[in-house]
C-alpha cells in the first residue's frame, strides 16, 4: 500500500496528488461545478475531508470522483461530525474544480438527499455566500475563557483565510519558487508542519500561554508550539537551527515584539518560497484597548530570498469559549 497524506487526493488518472495548502493549484475557484451521485467512500481525518463519489456523467459513463474538503475540526465547530455523510448516501456536491480536467473538486458544500446543505469547507463556503452557523459553544465555555483571559494570553482566531503578505523576491528566489512542485513538495503531504513565519498563518486557533520567563505558544494546526524566550536578545549563532527556529521577545506597552532566527524550515509560506538560515523574522503584536483583537505583524529580512524586508500582516480577533483541539493529521492509505 502507498501512504498519501490526507491532505491530498488520492491518485487519479496520474499519480499526481493535491496538496493541502496548494488548493489555488489543484482547483479553480472561476471554474464551479457540482456533481451528484453516490458515496462509496469517507476519510474523515485532518487536515481534510475526501468523499470518494461515483456518479453516471450525462453521457451515460459511470465516473469515480474525489472530493476533497474541509477539515473535521472545523466542521465540528461548527456542530457536523463525521455522521452527517455514510457510504451509500446521495449527495450532491458544489466546489471548484480541477485545473487539471481529473474528475477530482474541492468541494465547498454538500447537499443530502433530504436538501440539508451542508457547508463542508466552511471558510470557502462564506467566499461564495453560502450560509455557516456559528459554533456551538456552551455558556460554561464562554464563561470560563472570559474568566481566564489576560493579556494576549488566551485563544485568538484568524477570520481571514491568509495574512496579506508581500514578498519582494529576488532573482534567485523566483527560479526556486518557480521550480517548486506544489503536487510533490509540499511538505504538508507528508503531514509535516510548516516552520516559521508559515506556522502562524493557519484558520484554526492559536493559544498564548504565560510560563513566567517565556511564552508557550500552542497551534491547533499540525500540533504545533514554539516557545517565546522572555530575556534580552543575545547572541544566538550558537544556537541549533530548527524548524520553528530561536524566539526572544520583549514587551513595548501592549505590543509584544519577538525575534526569531535559526529557521531550518525550507520554505517561508506554501508557495516554494526558499528560505536561509541567515533569515531573522521580527513580530510585533499588539493588543488591542478592548483586549478582543491582536494585530500581528511579521518583518522577515533575507538577502539571499527578499530584495527588501517582507511582510506578512493579519488580525486574530478572541471568541470566548474557542479552544483547541487535537489535530492528529492522518495518511490515507491507498492502493
Amino acid at each position: 500500500m502507498n501512504r498519501i497524506a490526507i491532505c491530498c487526493l488520492a491518485a487519479l488518472a496520474s499519480t499526481s496528488a493535491i496538496a493541502h495548502h496548494a488548493t489555488t493549484v489543484a482547483y479553480d475557484s472561476n471554474n464551479m461545478g457540482t456533481i451528484e451521485g453516490e458515496v462509496v467512500e469517507v476519510f474523515w481525518k485532518n487536515p481534510h475531508v475526501v468523499l470518494t463519489i461515483e456518479r453516471v456523467s450525462e453521457s451515460g459513463v459511470r465516473e469515480t470522483w474525489t472530493a476533497e474538503s474541509g477539515s473535521p475540526n472545523s466542521l465540528l465547530r461548527i456542530g457536523y461530525d463525521g455522521s452527517i455523510v455514510s457510504v451509500g448516501d446521495r449527495v450532491t456536491l458544489l466546489g471548484a474544480l480541477s485545473r487539471q480536467g481529473l474528475p477530482a473538486m474541492a468541494a465547498y458544500t454538500m447537499t443530502l438527499a433530504d436538501g440539508t446543505e451542508v457547508p463542508l469547507w466552511p471558510q470557502r463556503a462564506q467566499q461564495i455566500g453560502r450560509g455557516v452557523p456559528p459554533a456551538p459553544f456552551s455558556s460554561a465555555a464562554v464563561t470560563a475563557g472570559e474568566r481566564e483571559a489576560n493579556s494576549i494570553f488566551r485563544v485568538w482566531i484568524l477570520p481571514q483565510v491568509n495574512f496579506e503578505v508581500d514578498m519582494p523576491l529576488t532573482e534567485f528566489a523566483q527560479a526556486a519558487r518557480a521550480d517548486w512542485d506544489p503536487l510533490v513538495d509540499d511538505p504538508a503531504l507528508r503531514c509535516e508542519a510548516p516552520g516559521m513565519p508559515a506556522m502562524m498563518d493557519g484558520p484554526y486557533p492559536i493559544q498564548f500561554v504565560d510560563q513566567g520567563d517565556s511564552i508557550f505558544v500552542k497551534l491547533e494546526e499540525w500540533d504545533g508550539s514554539r516557545t517565546i524566550h522572555m530575556q534580552p536578545d543575545g547572541d544566538t549563532s550558537s544556537i541549533p537551527a530548527s524548524h520553528f527556529g530561536y524566539s526572544t521577545g520583549h514587551w513595548e506597552g501592549n505590543t509584544l515584539v519577538v525575534r526569531t532566527t535559526r529557521v531550518s524550515a525550507a520554505y517561508v509560506d506554501d508557495l516554494g518560497t526558499p528560505f536561509s538560515e541567515d533569515a531573522e523574522i521580527i513580530e510585533r503584536m499588539t493588543l488591542s484597548d478592548d483586549e478582543r483583537t491582536l494585530e500581528y505583524e511579521a518583518i522577515v529580512t533575507d538577502p539571499r530570498i527578499f530584495t527588501g524586508p517582507a511582510t506578512l500582516r493579519g488580525s486574530f480577533v478572541w471568541v470566548p469559549g474557542e479552544q483547541l483541539k487535537e489535530f492528529n493529521c492522518s495518511l490515507r492509505e491507498t492502493a
